[in-house]
C-alpha cells in the first residue's frame, strides 16, 4: 500500500511540472501518430496558440496541472468577445482535445474541461447560389485551359458537394469514368464513393483531354503551369469566376458550392441519408439543416401564402361592405 501511495505522489509531482508548451508539443505528436490531416493539425495549432497567448497576457500558470476550469472558462469568455461564436467554439473543442490527451497520458489527474460548458454558437443562415448564378459562372468560362478547368471545377463542386481539400487531393485514378463515380478521401482519411452526372462527366472528360499526361503528378486538377492545384488557388479561381459573372450578395467559395449542392439535391427529390453519405458527414446534424432550408424557402412561400395578400384578395371579391 505504501509503494502505491509513493508512486501516486511521484506521478502527481511530475505532472505538475509539465508546461503547457511541452504538453501542446506532445499533443501535436499524438495527432501526427493518429495520422490526422495537416489541415486538422493546423486548426489545432491556431487555436492553441490563442490559448497560450491568453495565458501569457493574463500572467497565468504555465503548468498544465495548475490550469483550472475557471481559467478555461475565462479564456472562452475572452474568445467570445474577440472572435465569432463559431471560432470561440473551435477554441473550446481544441482545448478539450488537448486535455483529453493529457488525461489519457496521465499528465493531469483531473480534467478541468469537466467544469466548462460548451459555448452557444450563432446559427448562421446558409447561403446558396441560385441556378442563374451558377449558369452565369459557367457561361464566363472560356475555351482555354483555365476556362475548361474552371468549368470542370464548378460542375464537380455543384454536382458532388466536395470539400475544397477533397477536390484538391483528387487523383487521376480516383475517377471511375464508366461508373460515373469518384473515390474521395475526406476527413480522417476516410474514403467514400461519390457519383456524378452526365454533364459533369462531359466537363471532366473535356478537361482530361486538355490536361494530357503530366508525369510529374497524379493530381487531377492542375494550375496552368502543371502544378497541383491547392486550396488557395481553387478559392481564387472560383472567386474570379463569380466576380466576372457578377455574382454578389454571398461569399464565393468552395463551401458555398457545397451548401448549394446539398440544398439543390434535396429540393430535386434526394433524401437526407444518401446526402449524408455523399457529403461524408458522420451524423445527420448538418444534413438536417440542409433539409430544413430546402423545405422552407421562406421568401417564395411567403409570396404564395402572404396573410395580408389573402385579406386584400378577400376584400376584392366584389361584395360591398355594410355601412
Amino acid at each position: 500500500m505504501r509503494k502505491k501511495i509513493t508512486h501516486l505522489n511521484q506521478r502527481q509531482s511530475s505532472t505538475a511540472t509539465v508546461t503547457v508548451e511541452a504538453a501542446i508539443t506532445g499533443f501535436y505528436r499524438r495527432c501526427q501518430a493518429k495520422n490526422l490531416s495537416p489541415h486538422t493539425i493546423s486548426f489545432y495549432k491556431y487555436r492553441l496558440l490563442a490559448f497560450q497567448r491568453y495565458l501569457d497576457a493574463e500572467q497565468l500558470p504555465k503548468e498544465v496541472g495548475q490550469i483550472t476550469s475557471s481559467i478555461i472558462r475565462d479564456f472562452i469568455a475572452d474568445q467570445n468577445m474577440r472572435v465569432s461564436s463559431a471560432t470561440a467554439d473551435d477554441s473550446f473543442v481544441t482545448v478539450r482535445a488537448l486535455f483529453t490527451y493529457l488525461v489519457k497520458d496521465d499528465l493531469v489527474t483531473d480534467n478541468p474541461m469537466k467544469g466548462v460548458d460548451r459555448p452557444k454558437t450563432k446559427q448562421v443562415i446558409i447561403s446558396t447560389f441560385t441556378t442563374e448564378q451558377i449558369q452565369a459562372m459557367l457561361g464566363i468560362c472560356g475555351n482555354d485551359f483555365v476556362g475548361i478547368r474552371n468549368r470542370a471545377l464548378i460542375l464537380t463542386l455543384i454536382d458532388c458537394g466536395l470539400r475544397v481539400s477533397e477536390l484538391c487531393s483528387l487523383q487521376t485514378n480516383d475517377i471511375r469514368w464508366n461508373e460515373q463515380t469518384m473515390l474521395v478521401t475526406g476527413k480522417g482519411n476516410k474514403e467514400r464513393i461519390v457519383p456524378f452526372g452526365r454533364t459533369t462527366r462531359s466537363a471532366l472528360l473535356t478537361y482530361w483531354e486538355r490536361r494530357g499526361d503530366v508525369p510529374a503528378t497524379d493530381t487531377f486538377f492542375l494550375t496552368c503551369y502543371g502544378d497541383p492545384i491547392n486550396r488557395q488557388r481553387a478559392h481564387c479561381a472560383l472567386f474570379e469566376c463569380g466576380t466576372k459573372a457578377g455574382v454578389t450578395g454571398l461569399r464565393i467559395s468552395p463551401h458555398t458550392f457545397r451548401h448549394t449542392f446539398a440544398v439543390m439535391y434535396l429540393r430535386n427529390g434526394g433524401d437526407v441519408f444518401s446526402l449524408q453519405k455523399m457529403l461524408g458527414h458522420t451524423d445527420l446534424t448538418m444534413t438536417r439543416r440542409y433539409a430544413e432550408l430546402s423545405e422552407t424557402d421562406v421568401i417564395e412561400k411567403h409570396r404564395q401564402f402572404s396573410p395580408a395578400d389573402a385579406i386584400k384578395s378577400t376584400n376584392q371579391n366584389g361584395r360591398k361592405r355594410m355601412k
